[in-house]
């Protein structure tokens, strides 16, 4: 439910700890939330994807599942999942959201981890598609965006993951450039940092 509210009142994102530090709700004067019709100080600003032009979502309105259901949305574009990177997409003919390991359509997937991720967190802003990564059999939470010298003082323990991604990209990752953009990831078992990058 929507409301007037102080810092240490909003939801806390599993996924996305970060989500208000980062700017993915804009604060500013109150706005009618297009979801639950009360007044909210802070709206979402990030990639939701419906048929519908959504004006204004508040935090609560994401985080109880009210937004996605009320506009069969989902908040990612793509996410690791066991096999592959998996995509849902709504079907309005069938009235039915639909599952998709790359392009092949797949039997949905009943996963209480995965429709917290689609249906209740928040994405982030990318150059390109958002991609949520996977550690330890569960989604990662997203810590934020790497600049240049966040980049350099985990240089060490993100070895492995540049090593991937050069391997599946074919550039040189040892420092970011500037048509380079890194998304910080950390599992939520182990710690383990990793690392998605899209390019300008």
């Amino acid at each position: 439910m929507c409301k007037n509210a102080i810092d240490e009142n909003l939801p806390h994102f599993k996924y996305h700890p970060n989500a208000y530090r980062l700017g993915l709700f804009k604060q500013g004067p109150a706005r009618r939330c297009s979801v639950c019709n009360r007044d909210t100080n802070y709206v979402y600003s990030g990639p939701f994807y419906c048929i519908d032009d959504v004006d204004a979502i508040c935090p609560w309105c994401i985080h109880d599942g009210q937004a996605a259901q009320k506009f069969n949305g989902t908040f990612q574009g793509a996410v690791e999942y066991t096999s592959g990177l998996l995509s849902v997409v709504f079907n309005d003919d069938t009235n039915q959201y639909m599952y998709f390991m790359g392009n092949e359509q797949v039997e949905p997937i009943y996963d209480q981890s995965l429709h917290e991720l689609l249906f209740r967190t928040p994405s982030y802003s990318s150059w390109q598609e958002p991609q949520w990564l996977r550690h330890c059999d569960d989604f990662c939470a997203f810590i934020g965006y790497l600049d240049q010298d966040e980049w350099m003082d985990l240089k060490e323990e993100l070895q492995e993951e540049m090593e991937r991604l050069q391997e599946s990209c074919g550039l040189s990752l040892n420092q970011p450039a500037d048509d380079i953009s890194p998304y910080l990831f950390q599992c939520l078992t182990c710690g383990k940092y990793r690392l998605h990058t899209d390019f300008s």
